[in-house]
């Protein structure tokens, strides 16, 4: 009878013990069903524009974490989550309204907004849906190129949990067209800088320029063409693929800095920035060498000369975008402003030249800062021309009538191309 007790209290609790298992396994199950959760797969998408005259598109891709066997709705939305984003990032962007776009379905055409909100559905055991961003050409009046427009998309809803990457941000590479200025050998162009600006010991300095003929030796074999002459940064020379920057009187291999970019009939952007003795030259974006110069700063009053004017020193050249800020940029705000002009609100700048045959030579910045007008005073195209007697300042209207405008000069480009 004993015996007989036992197993049956053996066999219940095995078959409790066997429910409870099956209740943790179904638990477990509905567990990991309930993980299911809907993410953006990327943050950023760019929108490519073959031609100004022509719309752009891109796409981005929405996704579930786990398979499911039913549908599951999901709703993307505009959502102008710039000001925490620029903040974080140190970015400029600005939302692109939704009147310029179209947000569609991919493989499923007849699901498209114009009013900058889609919902799409997931069918069962469909793991994610790509998502397509269609822009209309921008008209610049409108939307001018200084400024970095974007579109900042959101899930904003859904028949599952969002996990926290739910934004993507579509920037747009957008065409551009301008005007540019050919500067002949034996001129050049300086910037006598407000009186009001604020002083920095931290700075960024660009300017652009595509050398057009030679990179002109004054006896035959040495370039002494220099960037950006003052108290801001050490002297300078430029040449067929290097840069040199001084450190004090004399040469040095360590001064030098090479680049392919640097080169006959290309465009090239070059950037200083300085911060704590530590400058850093970046060719069209890329950080090339990092010197440690002590002292240098940006101040009230002071003078850029951009290039130096002496006749055997200098080149024909074409120039752009030359710009100064009392701060220093961030490697994608300089990657970001590669071509594009500036926004003369951006923070921290202090000068901004477009130079374009619409402004002409002035400066566009918040600041009255005086564009300063040069010329070497030797006819010789050779020989060392060192010193004040060399070169001189002239007006205006001395200046401009030897300078040539080419214009719809397209961006981005690798050297001088148009687009009628």
């Amino acid at each position: 009878m004993k015996n007989t007790i036992i197993k049956l209290v053996s066999v219940a609790l095995l078959l409790g013990l066997t429910a409870c298992q099956e209740k943790l396994d179904n638990d477990n199950n509905n567990s990991l069903e309930n993980l299911s959760a809907v993410y953006m797969n990327d943050s950023n998408a760019s929108v490519s524009f073959a031609k100004s005259t022509e719309s752009g598109s891109t796409k981005f891709e929405v996704r579930m974490s786990n398979l499911r066997d039913r549908k599951e709705t999901i709703t993307i939305a505009a959502t102008d989550f710039f000001a925490e984003y620029n903040e974080k990032n140190t970015t400029t962007y600005k939302m692109l309204p939704a009147s310029e776009y179209e947000l569609y379905e991919e493989g499923n055409t007849a699901n498209k907004s114009t009013n900058g909100t889609l919902s799409i559905t997931l069918k069962p055991g469909q793991a994610s849906v790509q998502v397509g961003v269609k822009v209309r050409p921008l008209n610049e009046d409108i939307y001018p190129m200084g400024i970095k427009y974007a579109i900042p998309l959101r899930i904003v809803s859904s028949s599952l949990p969002i996990l926290s990457n739910k934004d993507v941000v579509v920037t747009l590479s957008r065409p551009f067209k301008t005007s540019v200025a050919l500067i002949k050998q034996g001129y050049a162009l300086g910037v006598k800088m407000a009186d009001n600006i604020k002083g920095s010991d931290e700075f960024t300095v660009q300017g652009m320029f595509l050398f057009k003929k030679e990179f002109h030796a004054y006896n035959g074999r040495n370039v002494n063409m220099s960037l950006f002459q003052g108290e801001m940064l050490p002297y300078t020379r430029i040449d067929a693929g290097k840069i040199q920057v001084k450190n004090g009187g004399g040469d040095s291999p360590d001064d030098w800095a090479y680049s392919d970019d640097i080169a006959i009939e290309k465009w090239v952007q070059i950037t200083f920035t300085y911060k704590d003795s530590f400058l850093k030259l970046y060719i069209n974006g890329k950080l090339i060498k990092t010197y440690q110069r002590p002292s240098l700063k940006v101040s009230p009053g002071m003078r850029i000369n951009i290039e130096n004017a002496q006749t055997s020193y200098t080149t024909d050249r074409y120039l752009r975008e030359f710009r100064v800020w009392n701060r220093v940029l961030t490697d994608a705000e300089i990657v970001d402003g590669l071509y594009l002009p500036a926004d003369p609100d951006n923070r921290g700048l202090v000068v901004y030249l477009p130079i374009n045959k619409k402004e002409g030579f002035k400066d566009m910045s918040k600041y009255n800062n005086t564009t300063i007008y040069r010329k070497g005073t030797s006819n010789s195209p050779y020989g060392v021309q060192d010193g004040d007697n060399y070169v001189k300042d002239i007006e205006e209207g001395t200046f401009t009538p030897t300078v040539e405008w080419k214009e719809n000069i397209k961006f981005p480009a690798v050297g001088l191309e148009t687009e009628e």
